[in-house]
């Protein structure tokens, strides 16, 4: 595994790549929103490397209840949290992305609880804490060690991550891994690192939504499309097909769905929000052949395994081999084999 990459890169929702592709492109206003994506970036990843520890070392009070505070940063980037606007048991501010991520915490501290039996991210009832309205027209949020940062976008081509549930529950994720598994956010580790929080994320929204795995929408990113972007649903996507093909600003969707076509490149941390996609794929799949709805059972799975089984370096072989027995022990050999076997799909086999 290479070493020289920077492992503190801040943990954020929207690619690199579509980053990168914003910042070369012809049109002014969308250079711009790409220009400014990768300057919050590079604040978030600079709080990240000087906490990359802080949320090990906290003790919160212990407890059963939610603890949300929600601040905003006014459209700057420093110093953070920004001002706070609301509060644990404080009524609603009537401005949106602060409600929002307030209620969006709230649902994934529950879905923590009443799911995965989990009180918030460490187990022990630890803080939940936002800052909306990060930067000037960033698209996005970034989870920092210690809390998440919600861009507001730009309003036309991109939509305000603060309204998303289903990013709230991606970037909080980020934390729970850092109290588990401690996956390393590089290249295959990294990957799964991401395909996870994806995972609790797409889980979030079908579970609150109770929608079966049959019928849900399994597209990620839906929610930071704007009316500029035309007819895109989201920015990546658990199924076999591409989330965009030839788009005017953000080229085609390079994420693999099988282990022939795993990106090997230095970009990205190893291209971690590209290879996420195979592992992606192969819960959709295991999702789809177990059935009914993904929290019940595939999630759960995903859960046991990469909380309980997994070390800060896992590949893709040894995730293979930690759901299958977690299925196993947990559900039986109808849900090991369907998990088994969508890991084949995608190329890997299972190693330990």
């Amino acid at each position: 595994m290479n070493r020289n990459h920077d492992h503190h890169c801040p943990c954020c929702f929207l690619p690199p790549y579509i980053e990168e592709r914003l910042a070369l492109s012809d049109d002014p206003v969308i250079r711009r929103i790409g220009h400014g994506t990768s300057r919050a970036g590079v604040t978030a990843r600079t709080m990240r490397m000087m906490q990359p520890s802080a949320i090990q070392g906290r003790n919160p009070r212990p407890g059963t209840s939610r603890n949300r505070t929600v601040y905003d940063m006014e459209g700057l980037d420093a110093p953070l949290p920004g001002v706070e606007r609301r509060g644990e048991g404080q009524s609603a501010t009537g401005i949106a992305e602060v409600d929002a991520v307030f209620e969006n915490s709230g649902i994934t501290h529950d879905f923590y609880k009443q799911v995965l039996k989990r009180h918030s991210l460490n187990g022990a009832g630890y803080p939940l804490k936002g800052s909306v309205n990060y930067g000037f027209q960033v698209v996005g949020a970034y989870w920092t060690g210690d809390q998440v940062l919600y861009g507001a976008g730009d309003g036309v081509y991109f939509l305000s991550a603060a309204l998303s549930l289903e990013i709230a529950a991606h970037e909080l994720t980020h934390g729970l891994i850092e109290f588990t598994s401690r996956l390393l956010y590089q290249d295959e580790p990294g990957a799964l690192n991401e395909s996870f929080c994806d995972i609790i994320g797409i889980s979030v929204v079908q579970y609150h939504a109770n929608l079966p795995a049959e019928s849900a929408n399994w597209s990620i990113g839906g929610d930071l499309v704007g009316s500029g972007l035309g007819d895109v649903h989201g920015v990546r996507t658990f199924l076999a097909e591409k989330a965009f093909i030839d788009h005017p600003f953000l080229g085609t969707d390079p994420q693999p769905k099988h282990m022939r076509n795993y990106v090997h490149c230095s970009e990205d941390n190893g291209g971690v929000h590209t290879n996420s996609g195979i592992p992606n794929h192969a819960f959709y799949l295991a999702a789809q052949s177990i059935g009914g709805n993904v929290w019940e059972k595939a999630t759960l799975i995903w859960y046991d395994a990469f909380t309980n089984a997994l070390n800060p370096q896992a590949t893709f072989s040894q995730a293979a081999q930690k759901t299958e027995a977690a299925a196993r022990r947990r559900f039986g050999d109808r849900e090991g084999d369907a998990v088994a076997q969508a890991w084949l799909a995608v190329g890997v086999e299972p190693r330990d």
